[in-house]
């Protein structure tokens, strides 16, 4: 086995065994040699004891070492710097951000908002994203720090649309992480991860009992669907998500339409990705 395949390897086992990994992580730090493998070590290490444990010193003691791999370069030392960073920042040092660029600042805290939302802090998660989010707004064209405000802004929404009874404050961050995750994955990804933020933002529009703009933001969705011949999985969940949106509207003879219209996509859906239908199915039963 490869070192790489021995992160893909724990990360496959992270979610429902993470201080296992957390302890063949530490083991196999004599083991990282080469720049990707720095890479990878240090993004595994930041989301496992910070996000999973909450171990915050444990992971800066087993990042810091990495300084003085040969293979060390300025491309994966772009790695260490922000997961050190992220780590410490989570950990309540207030120093961590300070040698940072506009860019490094943004991922950092960006990727903490994901691990305090991880771990059920919302409040700070809400006030790290904000931050990473006003920061964003001057970065170039390209910049790596999109894909890690894309992913922290949806993980954030789809929390706070968990919670039984938000405040204010926690509605408004709902809408605004769901409409962030939709503006970076639109510069980060393709047209499914666009398609699958207009979801996640209609998700959070329902949950404030926005109705409307629900049902516009789940004709998007169907819509980037439509555009790139979308596979049924995808599709199921557009036209479901706007159904709900419909309903909510109280435009009944449309959700019918399109109850049906995503029943229909469901029954092509591959057998082996149904189980991630689910809650959807359970949302169109009435």
């Amino acid at each position: 086995m490869s070192f790489l395949e021995f992160i893909e390897q724990c990360w496959n086992d992270h979610a429902d065994h993470a201080q296992d990994v957390a302890d063949r992580l530490a083991a196999a730090l004599p083991m990282v040699a080469a720049p990707e493998d720095i890479a990878a070590f240090a993004r595994i290490v930041t989301h496992v004891y910070g996000e999973h444990l909450g171990e915050w010193a444990r992971g800066i003691a087993l990042l810091d070492p990495l300084r003085n791999v040969d293979g060390y370069t300025a491309e994966a030392g772009v790695v260490v710097t922000r997961s050190l960073a992220t780590l410490r920042y989570a950990g309540g040092d207030p120093r961590a951000l300070r040698q940072l660029g506009n860019e490094d600042r943004a991922a950092v805290l960006a990727t903490a908002a994901a691990a305090f939302t991880g771990r059920k802090d919302l409040g700070r998660a809400l006030e790290a994203y904000g931050q990473a989010v006003q920061l964003a707004s001057g970065l170039p064209k390209g910049s790596s720090a999109f894909r890690t405000l894309a992913i922290g802004g949806n993980n954030l929404a789809e929390a706070l649309e968990a919670v039984g009874e938000r405040d204010q404050a926690q509605t408004e961050g709902m809408i605004a992480a769901a409409r962030g995750a939709l503006t970076f994955w639109r510069l980060a990804g393709t047209w499914i991860e666009e398609e699958r933020a207009l979801y996640r933002l209609t998700r959070s529009l329902l949950a404030a009992k926005m109705a409307e703009e629900a049902v516009e933001t789940g004709v998007q969705c169907v819509k980037v669907c439509l555009a790139n011949e979308a596979p049924a999985f995808e599709r199921f969940f557009a036209y479901a998500v706007l159904a709900s949106a419909l309903r909510q509207a109280e435009r009944h003879i449309d959700y019918a339409d399109m109850r049906e219209e995503a029943m229909a996509w469901f029954d092509r859906v591959a057998e082996g990705e149904r189980q991630w239908c689910e809650s959807d199915l359970a949302d169109l039963a009435y």
